[in-house]
């Protein structure tokens, strides 16, 4: 199928979406903060950060499975969780995340000043906005994010090294944070609600819909560089998502929510 010509704007055909990046250098180097120099580098927080995590993080998408899960979430309140995007809409939900994130542009206003409320998580712990220029929104931290022309796909998945440059994109936030995950030294990554749909969400599991048309396949190709990297690295990443599509396609290994909490240590 040949793809329509328009340019600078997105194209989908099946499950692939295309973003148009012309204007960008696909040459540059972490090295050099994908050529933006000193100009986007990560904030003296998220060095210090490193390696003071250990164990494991359940990592959630909001994908609608997670209302099937909802009796064994009760158990995940003295674990360490990392949840995203409209999340607080999820009023079911039944702890306090440790950490929330955003990590695409939709959800920050005015060049950093503000995360839009829809997208807040005030009763988390911790705030992190993952993002290309500077959030200074009250209560949040900031960490550098790549354009999204750099793509973990590409250039690899980061975390694992001795340094950080800006986060390529994942293509799905939950997988796009969970290089900061690594870099904070946890050693398993456990997703929840990563169905990787287009329709279906927590609190609307039959008409709630995404933001943004998922580009799926470049899901898929994202989460697959990232289990070989982190698995090379002697870390395990596992997705506890019945019915989701990254276990289904054999991308990541499924594992029961119930195996995972009844072995402390999964």
């Amino acid at each position: 199928m040949l793809l329509p010509t328009h340019k600078k704007e997105q194209v989908i055909v099946q499950d692939r979406a295309i973003r148009l990046w012309p204007w960008l250098d696909n040459q540059c180097v972490p090295e050099d903060n994908w050529g933006f120099g000193d100009t986007l580098q990560q904030p003296e927080w998220v060095a210090k950060a490193k390696g003071t995590k250990d164990g494991r993080v359940f990592i959630f998408g909001t994908g609608p499975s997670l209302a099937t899960q909802l009796p064994l979430l009760h158990r995940l309140k003295n674990e360490d969780t990392w949840t995203v995007n409209r999340m607080a809409q999820w009023e079911e939900l039944p702890f306090t995340p440790t950490y929330h994130s955003i990590t695409e542009p939709g959800p920050v206003g005015n060049w950093g000043l503000y995360i839009h409320k829809i997208y807040d998580f005030p009763k988390a712990t911790q705030r992190i906005a993952i993002h290309w220029f500077p959030v200074r929104a009250e209560g949040w931290l900031w960490c550098a994010k790549a354009h999204d022309d750099v793509q973990v796909r590409w250039e690899g998945w980061f975390g694992l090294g001795d340094s950080l440059p800006p986060l390529p994109t994942a293509w799905a936030s939950p997988l796009t944070l969970g290089q900061l995950a690594c870099w904070f030294g946890y050693k398993e990554l456990i997703y929840l609600g990563i169905d990787t749909t287009q329709t279906g969400q927590a609190w609307d599991v039959s008409t709630g819909r995404t933001a943004q048309v998922r580009s799926i396949l470049s899901i898929l190709e994202c989460a697959d560089r990232a289990r070989c990297q982190i698995e090379a690295a002697g870390l395990r990443i596992i997705d506890c998502t019945p019915g989701g599509r990254l276990n289904q396609e054999g991308v990541l290994p499924y594992v029961p929510l119930e195996e995972v909490l009844a072995d402390g240590s999964s």
